[in-house]
Parts: C-alpha cells; structure tokens; sequence
C-alpha cells in the first residue's frame, strides 16, 4: 500500500535498492529543509476536517475506550517529558562539575550524562505531532509540541556558528566569527551582540537571519560542546573535543590543536554550555508542566477536552507520522541514501543507534500503552492495541502487533552493534566506496547497510500496518507524513 500525505507526496518503494527518482543532497552539519509549520498545521487541519467526528454517532463504548485510550496517553506523556526533565537535570550538574573542574573523567561523566538523557527524550517524540489538533488558547504556555521542540530538539546545525571547526568544513555559516571567540557577529543583515552568553540570547539567536541551520539551542547544540567535531567520516571514532578547551589557567586554553593567547575563549565555552543546558532544562520544565493530571490550559487538558474529535485519528497519525516521516525518512533515508555522516541525528556522539532505536520505542509505548520509567514503573496501561482489541478488531491488533515486532527486531541489532561491537550508525550507512577506503570490504559494508535498510523497510511497513488498522475503526484517510522526497 502506497502512503500519502494530503499533498499526494509518494513514499520510497519498500527495496530501497530501486531506482530513486532524485537526491536530497546536504553539505556539512546543516539542518534539512522542513515543511513551514504553518504549512503542517493547514495540511493536518485539512485531513482532519475531512472527516469530522460526530460524537452524537459514538457508542457509550466508544466513548469509554476513548477515554482510557486519551488518558493512557497523557499519562505517559508526563512520565516521559519528567524523566527528560530529570535526566537533564542530571546532566547539569554533570556539565557544571565539568565545567569548574575540567577533568577527562569529569567529561566522560557529562557525556555518560548526556547519553542518559537522549534516551527517555527520544521516547517522547511520538508525542510531538500535533499541529493542527489543539486548539487555540493565550492562557497556555505552549502552543504545540510541534513548535516547541525546534529549540530542543532541532538538527543538524551548523557549529560553525558556535565553535571552532575543520579547515575542510563547509556549511551556510562561513565567518570566522562565531558566538564562542567573538563579542559580535554578523549573520547576513543582523549584527548580533555576544558578548554576554545567557539562555535568553541563545533562544533569541536560533535561526538567526532566518536559516533553519544556524541552531544555537537544545540538545545537539549541547552535544556539539562536549564531543565536538567528528572528524572521522565514516570511520571509527565520535568528536574529540580535548579537555583543555575548557581550561581556564593561562597558557593551557585550547581550540583543538590551537593554543589560545588567554582562557578568555574557554571561559566562553564553559558559559555557553551552562546557559545551553539551563535553557533545556526551562524548556523541558515548562513541557512538564503541560501534561499534569488536572491541570488547566494546558496541553494535556486540551487533548482531554477534545478528545471525541477525532482523538483516535491524532494519536494513529502522530504514530505513522513519526514512523514514516521523521524517523523512516528525514532521519534515516537521508543519511542512508547520501552516505553522509552529517546528517546522522547524533553526529557528534556516534549514539544515533540509541536515538533510533528510542523514537520506535516511543512509537511502540503508544501502541501498547504502557512506558516504563527510569524508575522501573509502568505508566498507561491502555494502548491502541488494547482499542482494536476492546473494539472489535482483533485481528488488526495482532497483524499491527507483528508488525512492531519486526521493528523491534530490526532495531535492537542496530542498538547491539552499536553498543556491543562498536559499529556506529554512521559505519552503517557508508557507501561501499567509502567503506572501501577503511579497509572494508563490499560484502561487509552490503551487510551493514542492510541493518539500516531493513530497520527503514520494518518502519514503513508499520506505517502500512498503522493505516491499515486506522481503516478497521473507520479513519480512512490516515495520511501520515511521508518526509522528504527523492
């Protein structure tokens, strides 16, 4: 089954191995092009209002699943966005020791920190889709997850703009100005005064001169500063910031392989990765917030209060739509199909595996209805698998069931050669000419991009599988995002 979008855009056959009908090609660690959120809130809002649900139709029993399926849901929302929260947390206080006493085993804490945080985050990506589904509301803090999470979560992005980087490096930002070694800069037409780091500029700088890739926020801008550049293509190895680029004596401050006349850059750093990590931990705050039980204008309370309007439909497309569009597509095709490492969602760590591996995790909590806390707890209790069942449709949940365990599968051994055999997504996903040049044979390689091919081929499947099910329980125009095009 083919999978559009309301825009009639056309998915990848499942071989990816045909032919491909174009490119998408990117340079350097630059933010893809995605769609203008005012487009994606049209688009969605337009399949939506095809087929208006008529609560006065809806059975008491459809009702009741609703319910519980729309409560499950909130519930594992919040427990998902607290352990974001407190594993950020965690990861400040990691950052903030690093950062007063730079250590090697001071940096590999904030690392193993910030390793620790992508994890329970990653899961709660399936909750992001919902432009066009909540309603408006001034007294909420947050208008949509959607438009929240650019200052997250947004990838990849230029560190040029940031940081020191290779003399080979090529990307939208090429002054030797950046935010680190300079007091201003100047993007395009803007002159941006820097000489004071704070949470508050950087959220003011993101997409700064209005390019997608100068990303100054969220995670990745904090990975950046602890891995920095990796150098290393599709070779073995993550970034290798040193040490001394936080060193603040005299004479030990360094940029790379550069020894800087005084600490003043390094201070600099140290300023930039503190306020980075303190403006995630607002913001991560402030999402937390949003999914309380009983609380008021909130997003949480949106979702309740219009959950008889086409709830089912949201949460099915919010789960083909990360599926197919955000994770299949934008996150893996691209890279896949490219050979480029720079567009692997972890770029700097080598963790892509884990990122993966947690956004079809997060897809699967929902299907089951059930998240499992950093403390061991089962949040939910009620899935879509448990409404198909309640509703009649138990074939359709155990087809829709063995879809995801093929997605499972299919992940788990790209998790298990990351972290066990130390085969790295970026490896993965070289071309057998690049593979070659480390020594790589074209049988190996073959075999390593085929765990990502079919990891790509389990999650469009699923997509199928989701629409087909959306189907069983009368949505017949599920139309999850397909991504980019090629």
């Amino acid at each position: 089954m083919t999978i559009t979008t309301v825009t009639r855009r056309k998915i990848l056959p499942t071989t990816l191995a045909a032919a491909l009908t174009g490119l998408l090609m990117v340079s350097g660690c630059t933010k893809q092009a995605e769609e203008d959120t005012a487009t994606q809130a049209e688009t969605q809002t337009e399949v939506q209002n095809t087929e208006p649900t008529d609560t006065t139709k809806m059975s008491a029993a459809d009702k009741a699943h609703t319910d519980r399926l729309v409560i499950s849901y909130a519930n594992m929302a919040h427990a998902a966005y607290k352990d974001s929260l407190d594993t950020a947390k965690a990861l400040q206080a990691a950052v903030e020791t690093y950062i007063t006493t730079p250590t090697q085993a001071n940096l590999d804490a904030a690392k193993a920190a910030y390793k620790a945080a992508r994890q329970p985050y990653s899961q709660t990506e399936i909750f992001r889709f919902d432009e066009g589904f909540v309603s408006p509301n001034d007294k909420r803090a947050i208008g949509s997850i959607d438009s929240w999470e650019g200052q997250v979560n947004a990838w990849p992005l230029d560190e040029a703009l940031i940081d020191y980087v290779s003399d080979g490096y090529e990307g939208e930002y090429s002054s030797q100005d950046n935010i680190i070694n300079s007091d201003s800069i100047t993007v395009g037409s803007i002159k941006q005064d820097t000489s004071t780091i704070t949470p508050e500029l950087l959220a003011e700088m993101n997409e700064i001169g209005g390019s997608e890739a100068n990303v100054t926020t969220g995670y990745h801008a904090i990975e950046f500063m602890l891995w920095g550049q990796d150098t290393n293509g599709v070779g073995e190895g993550a970034g290798n910031r040193p040490v001394s680029d936080y060193a603040t004596e005299a004479g030990q401050c360094t940029s790379g392989e550069t020894v800087n006349e005084d600490a003043n850059i390094c201070k600099r750093r140290g300023e930039f990765l503190n306020a980075a990590v303190q403006l995630l931990v607002n913001d991560l705050t402030a999402m937390e917030a949003e999914w309380r039980p009983d609380s008021e204008n909130t997003l949480r309370s949106d979702l309740i209060a219009r959950k008889y309007d086409n709830g089912l439909r949201q949460v099915m497309y919010q789960m083909g739509s990360l599926a197919l569009g955000e994770l299949a597509s934008e996150r893996m095709q691209v890279a896949f199909v490219t050979g480029s490492t720079e567009d692997e969602h972890e770029c700097f760590s080598d963790l892509t595996h884990l990122s993966y591996a947690n956004n079809a995790l997060g897809i699967q909590n929902v299907f089951n209805g059930s998240y499992k806390t950093l403390a061991g707890k089962t949040v939910g209790g009620y899935g879509v698998k448990n409404y198909l069942i309640d509703s009649g449709n138990q074939e359709a949940a155990n087809e829709l069931a063995a879809d995801f365990a093929k997605v499972a599968t299919a992940f788990n051994l790209i998790v298990e050669k990351g972290e066990k055999e130390g085969i790295k997504v970026d490896q993965m996903i070289a071309t057998v000419g690049q593979a070659s040049k480390q020594g790589i044979s074209a049988e190996e390689q073959n075999i390593r991009r085929s765990w990502i091919e079919n990891a790509i081929t389990s999650l469009q499947e699923l997509t199928a599988g989701i629409e087909n099910a959306a189907k069983s329980v009368g949505i017949e125009n599920l139309d999850a995002d397909a991504g980019s095009q090629f």
